[in-house]
């Protein structure tokens, strides 16, 4: 057997280890790339289905606080319990500040992850069970606490305000500080002796109360009468 021919033998072994090796790798590939699609496709139809499930339990998808229906079937309900105990019951809108300034500049991504940070933070600060965090629409949160008086409805929209400021979420746009801020507005009523209001009009009046704030300055607490800044504001 000569030389050359050896050669070529193994040269030609050689060649087609190296077909092969590439035949498997795109196989492999194509394996890889398959597999990551049906991942991508499962992960999705998993976001949808938890979606689905949260809507309805009256969560929030985003930020898997209650909902709007859900605000609103539990305002009624404390309203009546309100009424039934001659008791009081707060209502605080919480509205982020120059957020669409914010989504702008960092882009929706990031303005998600901003809401689902507020939204933890406002939990964090209201501790009682008996109380509701809610996003109420968009960039708005809503908080229901019963037997709650102005006083400690006001203590904790202060601590809400401080605590928001304190996560130090940069917003360059913002003309009230360098982070993230929120305004609140609170109302308080008692049914038994408001006995010409409504639930929703405790959420009008808390509505107003937060445009008093908003118009002040923002970055503070506000009734409809008048506005006081937050604890820690800058």
């Amino acid at each position: 057997m000569s030389a050359s021919w050896v050669y070529w033998v193994g040269l030609a072994i050689l060649l087609g280890g190296m077909v092969y090796l590439w035949l498997r790798d795109r196989r492999l590939r194509a394996r890889v790339s398959g597999l990551a699609n049906e991942i991508e496709q499962r992960t999705a139809e998993l976001t949808e289905a938890q979606q689905t499930l949260n809507r309805l339990e009256g969560l929030d998808a985003l930020t898997s606080l209650a909902n709007h229906s859900s605000f609103q079937e539990f305002l009624r309900g404390e309203w009546r319990r309100a009424l039934r105990e001659a008791s009081s019951i707060s209502v605080l809108m919480i509205d982020i500040d120059h957020f669409s300034e914010y989504n702008d500049r960092f882009g929706h991504q990031t303005g998600d992850e901003c809401l689902m940070k507020i939204g933890r933070k406002i939990k964090e600060n209201v501790r009682r069970p008996g109380d509701l965090v809610a996003r109420y629409a968009g960039k708005v949160f809503a908080v229901v606490m019963s037997r709650t008086d102005q006083q400690g409805a006001y203590r904790v929209a202060h601590q809400i305000c401080a605590a928001i400021e304190g996560l130090a979420i940069e917003h360059p746009e913002s003309d009230v500080s360098p982070c993230v801020t929120v305004s609140i507005g609170v109302v308080t009523s008692t049914p038994a002796i408001d006995s010409n209001w409504e639930e929703l009009g405790l959420v009008t009046e808390a509505k107003a109360a937060l445009a008093q704030a908003k118009k002040a300055g923002r970055n503070r607490v506000g009734t409809v009468e008048t506005e006081q800044p937050a604890t820690g504001t800058s």
